[in-house]
């Protein structure tokens, strides 16, 4: 049995290393966006303001499809999922608190949907270990924890080189443990 626990110890490892990828859950089916969107409601000062289509066209035309901004190029018939939920009907999280912010500054002009865009660009989004605009500059909506980056750090590729390297290690581990003379 000590022969082979060097041989145990290391398979062990590898399947940790290897169970979070073979766990994570799969992403929904992202649908398209209906010909029309729906009216957001909200209050500012007392005053009762909508943001309309046409405000969320301009919205998304001038700050989301802007480099200035947003570095990723959304797929214009899901990019409202970025404030909408997935049935199109209500606001996801990130959404909320873009209409919340929006609410403190005033009327849904595209100015003021800019500022309340950079006052949350900031704020914890619901993609794990990312703030809204990381999230959205890596092309995942910050709005959805499902929602995964499609542009990966750096630091996540170096962990994959890691990954390979100790795959490889265990591998000549291995190799010398079952070939070993006695």
């Amino acid at each position: 049995m000590k022969k082979y626990m060097p041989a145990i110890i290391v398979i062990l490892s590898l399947v940790m290393i290897m169970a979070p990828f073979a766990s994570s859950a799969s992403t929904p089916t992202l649908p398209p966006a209906p010909s029309s969107i729906p009216s957001i409601t909200y209050y500012h000062n007392g005053t009762k303001e909508s943001v309309t289509a046409s405000n969320w066209v301009s919205f998304f035309t001038d700050v989301i499809d802007n480099r200035t901004y947003v570095k990723y190029d959304f797929n214009l018939s899901t990019q409202y999922l970025i404030v909408y939920d997935l049935s199109y009907t209500g606001m996801n999280p990130y959404g909320l608190q873009f209409i919340q912010a929006l609410s403190t500054i005033g009327s849904p002009t595209l100015k003021n949907m800019t500022q309340a865009f950079n006052v949350t660009e900031n704020e914890h989004s619901q993609v794990k270990g990312y703030t809204n605009i990381e999230a959205l500059d890596a092309g995942a909506y910050p709005g959805f924890s499902f929602s995964k980056p499609v542009v990966k750090p750096i630091s996540t590729q170096y962990m994959y080189v890691g990954i390979i390297a100790a795959i490889i290690a265990g591998m000549i581990a291995l190799y010398f443990v079952f070939n070993r003379k006695k």
